[in-house]
């Protein structure tokens, strides 16, 4: 018997060292993303995931919207956990100039990123009944006396009044003029319309004859392009192999999240590849203190304006001054550090709390929309997860940040 116990307990430890050799451990045990527009969705087992509270609004100057970030770890051993993001920028290639032509806009049933996009107008406004305007299409004709093309609305209101004096009469009116490019759609018009006749005295708008001498159609030529940024590159799989390749998490993919559609590939967002990580390194992107609000890369990078900015949580730290329970940025990895292992049940504080409109939004950000995607990555809290390649392979050189932080994370860590 101990003969043979002698030969298992050998067996093992060889077993052991041939998987060390090998390189097998396999320290990464979850990873998550948060679209803004989404709940929490978790690719591998869930036990660590990004918590939010997510109140989206329209991109408006001065103003800011809610976005409480964290990290619970509902799983049964403490882990270290680091975040970063994922970036999509719709905007209009032209960032909002507004461009005239001759016809209206004909919808297509699946357009090109790259078509003119039409400027849309609030016809509702003059059509619904109660507006006090009236439809007076059919009363106007071209400078050429003819009807006008099929889609453009006329709609106008005005009166004709009598000087008890001098007799003279003076007409008053106003007038709006859009093209109804599909049911209830409208494209905005530069018109220029003037009464022709009939406009006597006790007489209305809807009486009178009009002559509209100019006619152009607004759209925003070149319709729209996508600016792409991925902070950090991914340790795990992305969840497709355009974002593997990339070392992206969801960028370069497709797919549905909580009922909601998204599509990051590269074909659908208009450019030739999924860009490699590239960290914030602007001083103006990098969070050091408490509450600090700093810039995202998408919009500085497409319209040279910081306009979305990212409103941090009160325990944000630089790398020079590391403590525990805070979250640090490492600049040259592109991800956010919390500093202690996360014990099971416990949630970090907030890495961010808003995202803050800054009054630098002018008309570039004319119909864009923006994605934010928090990505987060945990590891078991051992030494030899922090450096294992299988793991976040923290080496860095002496000085740098990425040494701090890995020095100051094994410290912490698990025996």
């Amino acid at each position: 018997m101990k003969k043979n116990k002698k030969k298992k307990l050998v067996a093992a430890a060889c077993l052991a060292l041939l998987a060390a050799g090998a390189g097998t451990f396999a320290w990464i045990n979850s990873q998550d993303q948060r679209i803004n527009r989404v709940k929490t969705a978790a690719i591998k087992d869930g036990s660590v995931s990004v918590e939010e509270v997510w109140n989206p609004k329209p991109i408006v100057p001065g103003t800011d919207a809610t976005k409480e970030v964290a990290v619970t770890n509902s799983g049964n051993t403490p882990v270290f956990v680091r975040v970063s993001y994922e970036e999509v920028l719709n905007y209009l290639t032209e960032k909002g100039t507004v461009t005239n032509r001759t016809e209206g806009w004909k919808a297509s049933g699946t357009p090109a990123l790259s078509d003119d996009v039409p400027v849309e107008f609030d016809g509702d406004k003059y059509t619904d009944a109660g507006s006090g305007y009236t439809n007076v299409t059919a009363k106007v004709k071209d400078d050429q006396d003819k009807a006008l093309p099929a889609g453009v609305k006329v709609y106008a209101k005005g009166s004709v009044t009598k000087d008890p004096v001098t007799g003279d009469e003076n007409t008053t009116f106003s007038y709006s003029a859009f093209f109804e490019y599909s049911a209830g759609k409208f494209q905005a018009m530069t018109t220029d319309v003037s009464v022709k006749d009939g406009n006597t005295v006790g007489s209305s708008a809807a009486d009178w004859n009009f002559v509209m001498n100019k006619a152009e159609y607004s759209v925003y030529k070149g319709g729209y392009s996508n600016q792409v940024t991925n902070w950090a590159a991914s340790t795990l799989e992305g969840a497709s192999a355009e974002a593997t390749a990339a070392k992206a998490s969801l960028l370069g993919s497709i797919g549905k999240k909580y009922d909601v559609d998204y599509d990051y590939t590269a074909k659908t967002l208009g450019i030739a590849a999924i860009p490699a990580a590239a960290p914030a390194t602007a001083a103006g992107q990098i969070p050091t203190a408490v509450s600090d609000k700093k810039g995202v890369q998408a919009d500085t990078n497409a319209l040279g304006i910081s306009g979305i900015n990212i409103e941090y949580g009160t325990d944000m730290i630089d790398t020079a001054a590391l403590a525990k329970d805070k979250w640090t940025y490492n600049k040259e990895d592109g991800y956010f550090y919390y500093t202690s292992p996360v014990n099971s049940g416990a949630t970090t504080p907030h890495l961010l709390k808003k995202l803050v409109f800054t009054n630098a939004i002018g008309t570039e950000y004319t119909n864009a929309t923006y994605d934010l995607i928090v990505k987060m990555e945990a590891i078991q809290a051992t030494k030899e997860a922090l450096t294992d390649t299988a793991g976040w392979n923290l080496q860095g050189a002496d000085g740098s940040d990425t040494k701090k932080i890995n020095v100051y994370l094994e410290g912490q860590a698990a025996s």
